[in-house]
């Protein structure tokens, strides 16, 4: 069985590194701090990993959910997916078809309403489809025919998602949970990539979800009027260099123009896209030496999404607006000695689901255990806490773990296929 740690750890240190690297070369500036507490917070996660996977497990028990589950799922967020829709479309009135995803999104920010129990019930079933996609990773070889109808309803609720909401952070988090489910079926012993993903294909897949952020990116030029890509990248640059403002002089010289706009196009919207990942570097470089008064950036997007409702508002700090990694963010709100423990909980936290998870759990186990691990990976950009989509998926696990467990009390089985023999079970 490979560790999934010790995966985390390299996948974090090496993105701290690569980062930097890259600003450094690019603005000259050298994130060494976001460099040693990105390295120091995967490896407080590494030790409370180790503690919680002290007791070994001898067996695992490898229960497949049927693909019938699966799919009855996936029409259950695009059924989400469809009243999401119809919620901003008739009763907030945006119009997605004339203005565009990114246009469209910028009006319902705007707006600013909160919906009623239509919305509700949309945004939330709407996200359930992170499960049956975690579970074709999973269990690809053991469905059947039923496996592709699983996938085309996967890929459908994705693409309603991310057009929906129009932003990036649902394709963030579904990169996360594919890869979470990944390091899953290596701690249980299996190939870490199913076998409809070789490794060519897993290239180019990911050169596909690059491509669609620099396809948002275009698209939000448009709906904002830039002249031209060179131009956007130089406005997005002076927006993500203001923590740094020894960034900002140098974001009119980054532009390609070489005279050939399709190149240009595609140099300076990948720019966009490695710029938007990255400037994470100086944001978490600035925020750990910056004094905090008294506001929340660890929380924020939890706060906003559940008190907002009853008329809180939360006040605005200087790093509205952009990603800051969870350890600098942690720092910046509680210290040092919290960034240790909070982390330290976190990989303390996926030893144990890990545990369950081998077991045979799903929604004790599998589940968990795919979003621990899609948090650690996506605490090198931001506080998990901090993205609604990823909250929202995690009130429509529970949901559907409590509906799955009412149904079989009622003696309905709907998760798992037959038990596997003991002797396949312990293998």
């Amino acid at each position: 069985m490979r560790s999934p740690m010790s995966t985390i750890v390299w996948f974090t240190v090496g993105f701290a590194l690569v980062a930097a690297i890259y600003t450094g070369l690019m603005f000259k500036f050298w994130a060494i701090g976001f460099v040693l507490l990105l390295t120091g917070a995967s490896y407080a996660a590494f030790g409370g990993y180790t503690i919680a996977s002290l007791r070994s497990v001898n067996t695992v028990n490898r229960r497949p959910t049927s693909g019938m589950f699966n799919i009855i799922v996936a029409v259950i967020a695009l059924l989400g997916l469809w009243a999401m829709f119809y919620d901003r479309t008739t009763n907030r009135g945006i119009d997605y078809v004339n203005l565009g995803i990114a246009a469209a999104r910028a009006e319902f920010t705007r707006v600013g309403e909160r919906g009623g129990l239509l919305s509700i019930a949309g945004n939330i079933f709407s996200a359930a489809v992170y499960l049956p996609m975690m579970n074709l990773i999973f269990d690809w070889e053991e469905w059947g025919r039923e496996r592709y109808l699983v996938a085309a309803l996967v890929i459908a609720g994705m693409l309603g998602l991310t057009y929906i909401t129009g932003g990036r952070t649902a394709l963030l988090i579904a990169v996360a949970l594919v890869s979470g489910a990944m390091l899953g079926r290596g701690a249980m012993g299996m190939p870490r990539l199913p076998s409809f993903l070789t490794k060519i294909r897993l290239v180019v897949g990911s050169i596909v979800v690059a491509t669609l952020f620099g396809g948002i990116f275009a698209l939000r030029a448009s709906a904002f009027g830039a002249a031209s890509a060179g131009d956007y990248l130089s406005q997005l640059c002076i927006h993500l260099a203001q923590p740094a403002i020894e960034i900002m002089a140098q974001c009119y010289s980054i532009p390609y123009s070489t005279g050939i706009e399709s190149a240009d196009e595609v140099a300076n919207f990948g720019t966009a896209v490695l710029l938007y990942a990255f400037h994470v570097a100086w944001v978490g470089n600035v925020i750990i030496v910056d004094v905090n008064p008294g506001v929340s950036t660890v929380f924020a997007g939890f706060q906003d999404m559940f008190l907002s409702r009853f008329g809180y508002q939360l006040a605005a700090t200087d790093y509205d607006g952009y990603f800051i990694p969870a350890a600098a963010s942690i720092v910046y709100d509680f210290g040092y000695v919290a960034m240790v423990i909070g982390f330290a909980l976190l990989g303390a936290l996926l030893g144990l689901f890990r545990r369950t998870m081998l077991a045979g759990d799903m929604f004790r186990g599998r589940v968990p255990f795919c979003y621990a691990a899609a948090s650690l990976l996506i605490c090198v950009l931001i506080s998990p806490t901090n993205l609604p989509v990823l909250l929202l998926s995690v009130m429509a696990m529970m949901a559907i773990a409590g509906a799955t467990i009412l149904a079989r009390a009622l003696g309905i089985e709907l998760v798992y296929l037959r038990a596997r023999p003991k002797k396949e079970a312990a293998r």
